[in-house]
């Protein structure tokens, strides 16, 4: 009879795995830079998701492929047909159904998977988990108000990170187990706020973790299965081939799926991509340029290296200047960390004592302890003000040269903004790049203005009018696109080092606009407008903050022929050579300054501003007084005037006048000219009494 049995059981344990597997899809294809989470947001579009994870390797990159699962095997159908018409970082997507894996007879088979039990909720009032919530759902009220048609609701919670964000998902626990079951049937198409959720039982953390491992070993088991053979043949069916080529790099042999049992790519927050921050390394000030390959190698003289992975800002898809190094040794860990540099700076002058281990392409690395995401967050919350004393760096701050501005208008080979210029302007802007470096290297009195833009590659045909125009025009332009949403706006950070900027100068109100000066350099010194320019010249803006507005605009920005007639006679317009300005792209970087000139050029504004406030207060005075001394400073002419006549004193025809009468001033002819004179007298004797 046992013998009888066994073959019913074996078919039942298939058909629940089978039925399981409903709920669960099996992606290939998955673009390499796309993550879990990116993965996990790209099917929410379509249904709740449960569980989404992109397989990695043993270096914590990507292997093209990933699973997602769902709580309903309707939602999982849904997503297969939908998503497979989509695209994921212009790349479609192949979706299946995950196959449960197959052992041979001579190998002991998996226990099966146990469900979920529902004890724990029948041994306490029955708690739901409302998954895929809005983050517009912040209130208990609002979920116990949708949840009290279907029973007595004693609880509403909705968690929050540690920074104060919603979690997207709830729990709200209900008086009766049968209001439960009720809610789950009733919300199963349910949707809040435009966006449907997913309801069900909530079971305690630790139990939840069991079950999500063992879905995990469903998952590996689930990828062994997909063998050459058959992705060869689903390859045959695409209509690309350039799409062919890509998805068999990201196909995958048994072998290799087998080395994945290893991994542990749980759901759970195991700080980087599943793996343990115990042997991992925080690295700070590292160099834009800085790739994974030569991290690896850099840092492999402390031991044996996991991994090394650069932050990269996903929005602007540029490196942030950090990154995380794994060690597989602690003792290698240990030694990368104790023997760190005490602090690390953005300087780009290297101390004799600093352990050449921790100095990468000219960069002093700040090496600390890697920490779970929380503790991230805690401490980065902590740390805000020192943070935005590091970052902003006001001219009266740690960086008083403002090295921290030569990365600004940087555009690496990788930006996707380096796509749309030709490979010999990207040479010329690396060439000027490595060029500011060396001398900012060298000369410690070189310091990046504020508020001075360089601007190079100008077409030569532009004059200083033109050039002051564009600028005008760039600051213009920022704003109006990022009221547009076309792009961001500044940071917090940027606005408060501008406005420091402008209160240790003195606020002033200014004369010239948004743009102070603009100067274009020519072959020859002293030619003027009438000589040939020599394809550069300066911006210099108001404000800190209206020259990272220009700077961001103009950068890369190609000048059209408009904008450089603007300002230009139509006498101009006719002798200008037009020839070489079409497709001109600006590149644009804060200007190079010598400390000791700025001082000079702030102690002459100073001065000047003094002696006309001076010179202001004087004519108020003057005017107040001028009239009362019209009429006596008159008298005294007169009086002058009738002591010559009465002399009677006249000069020899032959020997000409005398000295005295030639000194003499002419008489004046009116009134109106005594009264002048009067005045500029008066001004004269007050400037030499204030002056001993």
């Amino acid at each position: 009879m046992s013998e009888d049995k066994a073959p019913s059981t074996a078919g039942s344990k298939a058909n629940a795995t089978f039925s399981q597997s409903k709920t669960e899809l099996f992606i290939r294809s998955i673009p390499f830079e796309v993550t879990s989470t990116e993965l996990s947001d790209f099917f929410s579009n379509v249904a709740p998701v449960k569980h989404a994870v992109v397989v990695t390797d043993h270096e914590g990159k990507s292997r093209g492929f990933g699973f997602v699962s769902f709580t309903d095997a309707d939602d999982a159908t849904k997503a297969l047909e939908e998503c497979r018409k989509q695209k994921l970082n212009d790349r479609l997507l192949k979706i299946d159904f995950a196959k449960p894996r197959v052992r041979g007879d001579d190998k002991e088979a998996k226990p099966e998977k146990k469900p979920i039990s529902t004890d724990v909720v029948e041994k306490r009032r029955p708690r739901l988990i409302i998954r895929n919530l809005p983050w517009s759902v912040r209130e208990p009220k609002q979920l116990e108000k949708i949840f009290a048609k279907f029973g007595n609701v004693t609880d509403v919670v909705i968690p929050r990170g540690d920074n104060g964000r919603m979690r997207g998902f709830a729990f709200v626990t209900m008086r009766k187990k049968s209001h439960a079951d009720i809610a789950i049937e009733k919300t199963k198409n349910l949707k809040i706020a435009g966006r449907e959720v997913a309801v069900d039982f909530a079971i305690e953390k630790n139990k939840w973790l069991n079950n999500a491992k063992d879905t995990n070993e469903v998952d590996e088991s689930e990828s062994e299965d997909e063998t050459p053979k058959n992705e060869r043949e689903e390859d045959d069916d695409d209509e690309e081939d350039e799409e062919d080529d890509e998805n068999d790099e990201n196909d995958v042999d048994d072998e290799e799926l087998k080395d994945l049992e290893k991994q542990n790519f749980a759901p759970t927050k195991t700080g980087l991509r599943g793996a343990p921050t115990s042997f991992t390394v925080f690295v700070r000030n590292v160099p834009y340029d800085a790739t994974a390959e030569s991290l690896k190698e850099h840092f492999e003289e402390f031991g044996e290296v996991r991994y090394a992975l650069p932050v990269m800002d996903k929005q602007l898809n540029q490196p942030k200047g950090t990154a995380f190094v794994a060690f597989a040794t602690e003792e290698a860990r240990n030694e990368c960390v104790d023997n760190a540099p005490a602090t690390a700076t953005t300087s780009l002058l290297i101390s004799d004592d600093v352990d050449p281990r921790y100095v990468f392409d000219g960069r002093v690395l700040a090496v600390t302890k890697a920490v779970e995401r929380e503790d991230a967050t805690r401490l980065a919350t902590a740390s805000a003000n020192e943070r935005s004393k590091l970052l902003g760096k006001a001219p009266d701050e740690k960086d008083k040269r403002n090295l921290f501005l030569l990365n600004e208008g940087r555009i690496t080979a990788n930006s996707k903004l380096a796509e749309k210029i030709p490979a010999s302007e990207l040479e010329i802007r690396q060439k000027s790049y490595d060029m500011r470096k060396q001398q900012l290297n060298k000369n410690p009195s070189l310091h990046l203005s504020l508020t001075r833009l360089a601007i190079r590659n100008l077409p030569r045909a532009m004059s200083e009018r033109a050039l002051k125009a564009l600028g005008r025009k760039a600051v213009v332009e920022f704003a109006k696109e990022v009221v547009e949403k076309k792009r961001q706006p500044l940071s917090k950070e940027e606005v408060i080092r501008s406005t420091k900027e402008k209160n240790s100068f003195g606020a002033v109100k200014s004369k010239h606009g948004v743009v102070r000066q603009s100067k274009i350099i020519m072959e020859q010194k002293g030619t003027g407008s009438l000589g040939r320019s020599r394809g550069y010249g300066f911006l210099e803006f108001r404000d800190h903050k209206a020259a990272l507005m220009g700077l961001r605009w103009l950068n890369a920005h190609e000048v059209s022929i408009p904008e450089i007639l603007e300002g230009a006679t139509e006498e101009e317009k006719k002798s200008l050579d037009l020839g070489d300005s079409k497709k001109r792209r600006l590149v644009v970087e804060f200007a190079i300054e010598n400390a000791q000139v700025v001082k000079r050029r702030r102690e002459n504004v100073m001065k000047s501003r003094v002696a006309g406030q001076k010179r202001k207060h004087d004519d108020e005075e003057g005017d107040d007084n001028d009239e009362e001394d019209n009429e006596e400073q008159g008298q005294d002419w007169k009086n002058k005037k009738d002591k010559v006549k009465k002399s009677g004193k006249k000069g020899n025809m032959n020997k000409g006048g005398q000295k005295k009468n030639v000194e003499e001033k002419p008489e004046p002819k009116s009134q109106e000219e005594v009264t002048r004179l009067v005045i500029g007298k008066k001004r004269k004797m007050r400037k030499l009494k204030k002056g001993k």
